[in-house]
């Protein structure tokens, strides 16, 4: 269990990292193929999305990290069997 548990933190970690990765690179491509006409393209922070944005870049791979962080943390180690 507690090497599930260290995998599971790791995934979880990995997933956080590659959340950030992922938001940065979306928002870039929408500014660099969005609007041809605008001139200063705006970094929007994940807290001022709205509709399909919001749910595709914040709440879905948010809830997917954690609930990779609530398995592990519901994943306790157990007491080593006594001889």
């Amino acid at each position: 269990m507690r090497i599930l548990r260290i995998i599971l933190i790791i995934l979880g970690i990995a997933g956080l990292i590659a959340w950030g990765v992922f938001y940065v690179w979306v928002i870039g491509m929408a500014c660099a193929f969005g609007s041809v006409n605008t001139t200063n393209c705006r970094f929007y922070m994940p807290w001022e999305l709205q509709g399909d944005d919001l749910m595709f870049l914040v709440v879905m791979p948010g809830g997917l990290v954690a609930a990779i962080f609530v398995l592990a943390w519901l994943i306790k180690p157990g007491k080593p069997p006594s001889e």
